[in-house]
């Protein structure tokens, strides 16, 4: 009975978008882009008027949406004036304003909203917004259901995000960020004041962060129960990353992102001696320098053995950090794995299609100058090492006619869904050879050039 009365609210609410879509041509494109159920309303990239927005904010059967995303919508502060007195947003939880050109004001406006009271997730990145906007939205007592919270790509700086964490607002996040937001070690130094004890996924990529601020960061008691931790794109070097891997706070870190922050081996033999970072699941070390030293370290490291995903792209490994993966039982979880830019070459591809403890993987990434050859793909072509496999990416290698002649022979692809050999220097004919192959007719993404 109440899938019956489901249908039928959905009905009468398809047909009340309907009516207003007959008189409106904003209703149309909101017919259009509301998802089947009825919940979800996706308006990205559309760009409206002032008057636009009163009309959107004015739709009553707006009173069932759960999802809104405005972003690129090019509202302004006068927009969000419009949302923030409407009848109709009651039951919105998630509330995307993304891309815009909101300031302090706007956000003001928006701390003393009332017509949101089922919010749960809001995005704000990039904006205009600095730190007094921060400040307006951290004093809200209208939006305390708020427990995800993006900011990046705007003005926070240390004075805004100190505004943030000490606020009963701040201290119910559990999601936070906080991507190129002007914070530096000042702002690192602001966390390990406060103890965000619900937190438990933080982004704090490009924002100049060095080993100072991550040392302060990890001796403090910021995060009790964070999973996911993001760091791209800063200054840690291996002494940060030595400070993180005894931080005792770290104990449930699940996910650890530390794409180019200059790290060398020291830092991939910290993360694997570490008798902290033992439940890691997700682990990004792309664009550093760990070689196949540090590949072996983490490789052979009990830490790594819940493994899930890997990325240790562009990180000089060779061949011999190929090998070092390819016998380690702590892969056999993973099912997602990126070497790009490591030059392998033909016997580290070989390396891995023998492995034994590929076969959870799905994602197999080896694009850009791995310098795998017809030899190479033809190890790939006949391996058993795994079954699993739906992505292969061998884009800008060398394997060649030959190379696509292997792969088209392939037997083994039975799951593979997704085929990218472009750059290879494959002709029309090798080209041909893969795009009839009797083995690979399964494939529903197949890039050639």
């Amino acid at each position: 009975m109440k899938e019956a009365k489901d249908i039928d609210d959905s009905l009468e609410f398809l047909r009340s978008f309907e009516k207003y879509a007959s008189e409106t041509e904003l209703g149309e494109l909101v017919l259009q882009r509301l998802d089947h159920r009825g919940k979800n309303l996706n308006l990205q990239g559309n760009r409206f008027t002032e008057s636009d927005f009163q009309k959107l904010f004015s739709i009553e059967p707006l009173k069932h949406i759960q999802l809104m995303n405005l972003s690129g919508t090019g509202m302004t502060s006068n927009g969000i004036k419009l949302l923030c007195i409407s009848k109709w947003l009651k039951s919105l939880k998630i509330l995307s304003l993304s891309n815009n050109n909101l300031d302090d004001e706007g956000i003001f406006f928006l701390s003393k909203a009332t017509c949101l009271p089922s919010l749960t997730s809001i995005n704000l990145s990039s904006n205009e917004i600095g730190a007094l906007g921060t400040k307006a939205l951290s004093l809200s007592t209208s939006l305390s259901n708020i427990d995800s919270l993006d900011l990046s790509y705007n003005r926070i700086e240390s004075l805004g995000i100190h505004s943030l964490l000490k606020s009963d607002f701040g201290q119910g996040l559990k999601v936070l960020k906080l991507c190129d937001t002007c914070l530096g070690n000042e702002g690192a130094k602001e966390f390990a004041r406060y103890s965000l004890k619900k937190l438990e996924f933080l982004d704090l990529s490009e924002n100049s962060i060095s080993e100072i601020g991550m040392e302060t960061l990890a001796q403090s008691k910021a995060f009790p129960k964070l999973k996911q931790l993001v760091l791209n794109n800063n200054h840690i070097g291996d002494d940060g990353i030595y400070e993180l891997s005894q931080s005792a706070m770290l104990n449930n870190l699940e996910a650890l992102f530390l794409v180019n922050n200059g790290l060398t081996t020291d830092s991939a033999i910290s993360i694997s001696k570490s008798s902290i970072l033992n439940k890691l699941k997700f682990l990004d070390f792309n664009n550093n320098d760990i070689r196949a030293e540090g590949t072996k370290a983490l490789s052979e490291s009990p830490n790594l053995d819940s493994l899930q995903s890997l990325d240790l792209g562009q990180n000089g490994l060779g061949p011999k950090g190929a090998k070092a993966l390819s016998e380690s039982s702590n892969m056999k979880s993973l099912k997602f794995l990126r070497l790009n830019n490591n030059n392998i070459g033909d016997a580290g591809m070989t390396a891995l299609a023998k492995s034994k403890y590929f076969g959870a993987l799905e994602h197999l990434l080896l694009e850009n100058e791995n310098w795998i050859h017809a030899q190479g793909a033809k190890s790939l072509a006949s391996s058993t090492a795994f079954p699993l496999l739906r992505q292969l990416v061998l884009t800008l290698n060398e394997i060649g006619d030959d190379g696509a002649f292997h792969l088209a022979e392939a037997k083994n692809f039975k799951a593979l869904e997704q085929l990218n050999v472009a750059g290879n220097k494959i002709s029309p004919r090798g080209e041909d050879a893969i795009r009839n192959s009797p083995n690979l007719q399964h494939l529903k993404i197949l890039e050639l050039v």
